[in-house]
Parts: C-alpha cells; sequence; structure tokens
C-alpha cells in the first residue's frame, strides 16, 4: 500500500492501466481514477501514454477550437468591415457587417464571381462610405487579382483570417 492505495506490480500494470481506461474517459479521468485505488512509478506519464495512442479515443477526440481572437474596437462606423458569403434556402448571398456598430448589410447574389462581389461592395460604399479595411475569409471571390486591384484602387486594406 501507498497511503490507501494498492501498489501495483510490474507484472500486472499493463492490465490495470487497460481498466483505468477501460470507459475511455481521457487523460484527466483516467487519473482521477488511479489516484483513488492504485499506485506506480511512472503512473501518470503511462496512463497519459496510453489514452494518447488509443485507437478509438484518437478515432473519437473532440477537436478543441481554437480560442477566438479579439479585434481592436474601430474608432468609428464604417471603419471595419467584416464580408463573407453564404448560401440560404437555394440563393446565395453577400454579408458585410460593420465592426463598430454591427450593423448588417446583406445582397441577394445572382453570381458568385469576384465582380459581382466588388459590384455589391461598391454600391453598400456608395451609401457608407469607403471603409479603412475589409476582413474576409480566403475563398477564391476574394483572394482573387479582380478584388485585390478593387481594394487598391478605393484605397482600403483586405485582410484574410486564420482558415482554422
Amino acid at each position: 500500500m501507498r497511503g490507501s492505495r494498492l501498489v501495483i506490480p510490474s507484472s500486472m500494470r499493463a492490465e490495470v492501466l487497460q481498466k483505468l481506461h477501460e470507459g475511455h474517459q481521457g487523460i484527466v479521468k483516467c487519473r482521477e481514477r488511479a489516484k483513488n485505488s492504485v499506485w506506480w512509478p511512472g503512473l501518470s506519464r503511462e496512463i497519459e501514454d496510453i489514452v494518447k495512442t488509443c485507437p478509438s479515443c484518437l478515432k473519437h477526440r473532440i477537436e478543441r477550437p481554437e480560442p477566438l481572437m479579439p479585434t481592436d474596437f474601430p474608432d468609428r462606423p464604417w471603419q471595419k468591415l467584416g464580408s463573407d458569403l453564404f448560401y440560404w434556402k437555394g440563393v446565395n448571398y453577400l454579408l458585410v457587417i460593420d465592426y463598430f456598430s454591427r450593423y448588417i448589410e446583406i445582397a441577394k447574389l445572382s453570381s458568385t464571381t469576384s465582380e459581382a462581389i466588388v459590384t455589391h461592395l461598391k454600391s453598400m460604399f456608395a451609401r457608407h462610405g469607403i471603409p479603412e479595411t475589409i476582413i474576409s475569409d480566403n475563398g477564391p471571390q476574394y483572394a482573387s487579382s479582380t478584388f485585390q486591384d478593387f481594394a487598391k484602387d478605393y484605397g482600403f486594406n483586405h485582410s484574410t483570417s486564420s482558415p482554422h
């Protein structure tokens, strides 16, 4: 015994590890189970190894999303915009949101080409002004030379978000 825990001989450790990991609960839960019942030198590391190499755990592991990265709050409306395309009920739309006011503009698209995106953005800019920055994903409409030329001609910075 080590305190209230059984010291497991090396010949039985593999079997006990399997029993600790039987429910595929993950590293923390397996260590918790072991802490209440068994001990041997290097137990914690062995639990981590078995969970990290378990085919079942690897297959069903939940991928943790990257933490959200806060953005700087703009000084005025329509200074910084976010833009993306979305599809809803059989129709494509262009979404533009103002980072300052959270005001949303949505345009129904007949085509998802860069030219169509630029045309709708020009219309929005005519109503609200030209922003300093537009943030979008790395979609082909925003990565095209047409959109890059548009950004250069209108004098705004185009930034892309992380693909993950």
